[in-house]
């Protein structure tokens, strides 16, 4: 198990990766959207990699085979009937795309007034970094191993999600300043959950963090395999594949050279 000054150091460094998403699309939107290919796909590597490689794994070992391979199948299933059917997860677009009226609809100037589209990804965006800070918690009460895979999944994952989320809620109807100011408050719910969660599940028994960590094997398969790969690929750029098995390389070298 980590101490406080660990899970409040990568609590604060979760919360920070969101909030640079953010930044970068309202400072550099043009070249976050030429590069959100590489971004995402990379991150998907390390999403895909992370969790079939250690949190699966691990979670068997806290709570055995059959368990652990149930409560990775069932927030897997979770995952995707929340974002298909209940809140839409935002999704980088290409600026083709923004300007066809397909995500803008309001006209990139007029930004009336905030599209329910908008509002249920603000939403689901809040429960999904809710769930991140969750894990996190539950990943460093079983061990900080476990703990900083977890957070290196958040972190990876938050900068492009940051970005597309910024960029749909602008684009979507919001005023730009108001779409910033959500996405990072939608950000900084993860850091808190986190120190919430830490503190009631420090001494959880194995059993509960072990479903904990494979939910959290389900959600980041999920969201590595469903959600980013395929969005990353849309482009069909060779370097967005190398970003992909960028992604797995770095996961596999950095699990090699930790003890376990």
């Amino acid at each position: 198990m980590a101490g406080w000054p660990a899970v409040l150091l990568f609590a604060a460094i979760a919360g920070v990766a969101g909030l640079v998403g953010v930044w970068i699309m309202w400072r550099h939107e043009a070249w976050a959207r030429r590069h959100t290919g590489e971004l995402i796909t990379f991150a998907s590597g390390l999403l895909v990699s992370g969790s079939l490689l250690h949190l699966v794994p691990r979670a068997v070992d806290l709570t055995g085979l059959g368990p652990a391979m149930a409560w990775t199948l069932v927030f897997f299933v979770v995952v995707y009937i929340a974002e298909n059917h209940f809140f839409p997860h935002p999704h980088a677009r290409s600026e083709d795309e923004l300007d066809g009226g397909h995500v803008r609809g309001h006209g990139h100037s007029g930004h009336a007034h905030e599209s329910p589209f908008g509002m249920a990804a603000i939403f689901g965006l809040g429960l999904h970094s809710a769930l991140d800070g969750i894990v996190v918690g539950a990943g460093f009460s079983a061990s900080f191993i476990t703990g900083s895979v977890i957070v290196s999944l958040v972190v990876a994952h938050k900068i492009p999600v940051g970005i597309a989320s910024m960029g749909v809620l602008y684009h979507g109807g919001l005023p730009r300043r108001k779409a910033a100011t959500y996405s990072s408050a939608v950000a900084l719910l993860t850091p808190l959950t986190v120190i919430i969660s830490y503190a009631v599940l420090r001494d959880a028994t194995p059993t509960v963090l072990g479903a904990l960590v494979a939910a959290a094997g389900g959600t980041f398969l999920y969201v590595g395999a469903a959600d980013l790969l395929p969005e990353g690929q849309a482009s069909g750029l060779k370097r967005n594949t190398l970003a992909f098995l960028l992604g797995i390389a770095v996961m596999v070298v950095a699990l090699a050279l930790v003890p376990h």
